[in-house]
Parts: structure tokens; sequence; C-alpha cells
């Protein structure tokens, strides 16, 4: 008797919601819980993530086996279809009227925290992105991208590919990197048209600890300096194909340049939890950092969130575990 009644009742669609939303909760608490990698259960937080993901595709596959036994295989078909149509058709509405091509999307990492959560779900609108503008040529975009930086601190002079901080965090023992992590402001780093000033900023961690790190302060670019800003506009944008940053799928970080390189338009872009620029990560593994964002990849600017709903689209994708930036939050001293 109660398996029957356990079968008729997980048919039912809102027990299905409830029990989607019971696994997940259950994923979150035991994230919070169990988060630390060197806790005996840290793996149950991505286990109950797997299970959403297995309980979506069980239900739907459910509700298509029930349909079809009810009113037939061919019957299910067309209401599939009829199904399939009416999303497509909403989608479309939403890209018709938000003018991009993905209205929505969802927050893969913590690199956006505060201020946008792991497993948001998010609305695109493709409108002009709100930055910092300057105007430069394409040799110029060309240079912050592919030459060599120097960078320099005190009577030392140090050519180095890349950045310096990506260089640090594979070098962390060299005595520059010490020093660099002691007293980043002494530091100046060169790249093309740009120099790049640094600060420590105050690293907290969720067990309550603090400690601190070096983080990008400013960009000057011809004279002028721009600080660090999060009152820009949060894009979404697809990375260069090849890039670090192209293996995660899209990223939502906030607009710090937008750049008019010989009428074609660029972004630069940052994580509000990131301490330097996308454009200065670098992969010396495959020797390729990340490129600036032209326009044709921007998918739009963020307009509004919902808490949590993205997690089943990440659950859906592969995404079940948070990387360790999600126990760690900075903060700067001049925002």
């Amino acid at each position: 008797m109660m398996q029957f009644e356990f079968r008729d009742g997980i048919r039912k669609p809102h027990i299905q919601l409830a029990v989607l939303f019971a696994t997940l909760a259950l994923a979150l608490i035991a994230n919070k819980l169990f988060g630390d990698p060197k806790d005996p259960l840290n793996a149950l937080s991505p286990l109950l993530g797997l299970l959403v993901a297995v309980e979506i595709f069980w239900f739907v596959t459910l509700e298509v086996k029930e349909g079809a036994q009810k009113h037939g295989w061919k019957h299910e078909v067309v209401d599939t279809l009829v199904a399939l149509a009416v999303a497509v058709m909403i989608w479309f509405g939403a890209q018709f009227i938000l003018s991009t091509s993905t209205p929505i999307s969802a927050v893969v990492s913590c690199s956006m925290l505060p201020n946008l959560q792991r497993g948001d779900f998010v609305i695109v609108q493709g409108a002009p992105a709100g930055a910092y503008e300057i105007e430069m040529s394409k040799a110029e975009l060309d240079s912050i991208y592919s030459s060599s930086s120097s960078a320099s601190y005190g009577e030392n002079n140090v050519t180095l590919e890349g950045s310096l901080f990506s260089y640090c965090v594979t070098d962390s023992k060299s005595a520059m990197c010490r020093a660099f992590v002691m007293s980043p402001e002494s530091f100046i780093e060169k790249k093309g048209p740009f120099t790049y000033r640094y600060e420590r900023c105050d690293l907290r961690y969720s067990n309550g600890s603090q400690a601190y790190m070096p983080c990008l302060r400013s960009v000057a670019f011809r004279g002028t300096e721009y600080l660090t800003n999060l009152s820009h506009d949060v894009i979404v944008y697809q990375p260069v194909s090849g890039d670090p940053y192209s293996s995660i799928g899209d990223i939502v970080h906030r607009a710090f340049f937008k750049i008019d390189a010989d009428g074609k338009t660029y972004y630069l872009t940052r994580g509000d939890n990131n301490p330097i620029l996308d454009l200065q990560v670098f992969d010396y593994r495959r020797g390729v950092g990340n490129h600036p964002v032209p326009q044709e990849s921007v998918r739009g600017k963020v307009i509004s969130r919902i808490p949590f709903l993205g997690y089943f689209k990440l659950f859906i994708s592969g995404f079940f575990s948070e990387d360790a930036q999600c126990r760690t939050q900075l903060s700067f001293d001049h925002v």
C-alpha cells in the first residue's frame, strides 16, 4: 500500500517541486556545514547537487511515460512538441523584449561576492553598460594583452610574461613575490599604455578569520588614474575561445573599462571578489591569458537577480562543487 501511495504522490507536480527544492536546500545546508575540503563529509553537497540533476531528469521521464500510458505515445509526442513550441516562443519573446540572445543566465562561481551569489538566476538586458570610457588605438589594445609586463619596486625592475599577480601565484616563494605580498603599494606594473597600481585588501574567511592579499587598486591611462569602482554595470559575456575563462562558459563580471579602439568597442572586466582584472589572469601552463572582450561577445548587462534558482541550471550543467573562493571575500579600502 505504501509503495502505491509513494508512486501516486511522486507523480504530482507540486510534490515533485517540493522534492526538488528540499534536495536543493539539503545541498546548500550540507555545503554550509561541511564546505571545508578537509571535512570528511565535504563530498555530501556535490552528491546532493547530482541528485537534484537526476531528480529533474527522472521527473521529466516520469511525466512523459505517464502521459503516454494515459493518452498514447502519439498524443504525448504532440503534447511535448506543443510544450517545446511554447518554451521556444517564450524564449524568443524574452530575447525580443530584452534585446539580447541570452536573456537569462546563472552565476557559476563566487567571483562576484557579495553583490551576486553563486546560484543566482540573473536577467540580462542587451543595453549599453556603464563603465569608464576610454579611447585607444588597436595597436595599444593589442599591447595590453600580448606584450610583456614590467614591474618596478624600489631600485628593482623586472620584465615578465603575463601579469605580476599571476606570476606571483605560480612563484610565491621568490624574493620579488614575497615583497609584493608584504608591500603591494610599492609596486608599479606597466603593460602597453596601462600602469597598474596595487594595494593590500582585507580577505575575510567564512570561518571568521581574516588575512590580507595584494589586489589591483587602479589603472592609469594617459595621465588619468581609474580606481576600482563597484558602481559600474555587471555584464554577461562569452570569453574568447582558448582563453583561461573559456572552459567556464558565460562570465558574469563587472565592467571596468569600455574601450573604443579604432571604431570598435571592447570591455575590460573584473569580478567584485577578484583581486585583478580578467585581462590580467594568465595561464602559464598554456601560455595564454584572457583577451579584451569584444562587443559582439557581450550578452548584455544584468538588470535583476533571483537567488538560488540558478542552481538548477548549474547542477544540470555539471557544476556541482563550489571552489575555494566561495569561502573568502575581498574588501577594498578605497571603495
